[in-house]
């Protein structure tokens, strides 16, 4: 029988053989309504502070847990600075992160050390690979300053399925309206910013719905679409449409 310490146990031991292997363990979080992200554990052992790189939908899994790898790697051998660091995969901010956050999000911390008052550090994409569900972490966590990521603390009062589906393009990510809409299952739409058609592979990304309502409350309307329905707008104005 698995019990709750029998998994505390085994989850220090594969943060401890990391640590080992590799220098540092990272978590990453994925949930049915937030934007991913993902923290260090056991870089603090080196640096003095742990790092987290939260929300980024740019990057694919894997190419998170390469540039956290490698900006650790940067930092131990140039030591610790807040300065833009340079990957492969672009260039980086660094910027502090408010206590709130840590205590909301990097529960691992505190199951692996006894003391944890250690800061972290955010990594932050920069240019044409910002997207809008990366929070401000240095600011204090509040659901008004920071409705991406409400859901922290926040019950899903939808009328829809918490674990809902939406696929998206980068534009629309980064900031551009949405301005077509189509519900294709119960829990799955597609909302893009510009013609669907005319979308790249490369620039399509599925995340929560709970994440562009979080980047845009007008979406709100799409959640009494019909399986099947479509809407679209201008992308200056706020009045949907039906689709002919």
């Amino acid at each position: 029988m698995i019990t709750m310490e029998n998994f505390k146990n085994d989850f220090i031991k594969k943060i401890e053989n990391n640590i080992e292997q590799f220098g540092h363990h990272i978590t990453m979080v994925i949930d049915s309504v937030e934007p991913r992200f993902a923290y260090t554990i056991g870089v603090n052992k080196i640096l003095g502070i742990e790092l987290v790189f939260a929300g980024g939908i740019f990057y694919m899994k894997e190419e998170v847990f390469q540039i956290i790898n490698e900006i650790v790697e940067i930092l131990r051998i140039q030591g610790l600075t807040h300065t833009p660091q340079k990957t492969s995969l672009g260039i980086f901010n660094i910027s502090s992160v408010h206590h709130s956050w840590k205590e909301l999000m990097m529960l691992g911390l505190n199951k692996f050390y006894e003391n944890n008052k250690f800061p972290v550090l955010q990594i932050i994409p920069t240019d044409g690979h910002y997207t809008l569900d990366v929070p401000d972490m240095l600011k204090e966590w509040n659901v008004s300053s920071q409705p991406v990521w409400q859901w922290l603390s926040k019950d899903w009062d939808y009328a829809v399925p918490k674990d809902s589906k939406i696929i998206t393009n980068l534009n629309a990510l980064r900031g551009e309206a949405i301005t077509e809409v189509t519900r294709w299952e119960v829990d799955e739409w597609e909302a893009f910013a510009g013609a669907g058609p005319d979308v790249g592979e490369e620039d399509i990304r599925i995340i929560s719905l709970g994440t562009l309502l979080g980047i845009d409350k007008s979406l709100e309307a799409i959640l009494r679409l019909d399986i099947g329905k479509g809407i679209w707008r201008d992308n200056e104005e706020l009045i949907w449409n039906d689709w002919n």
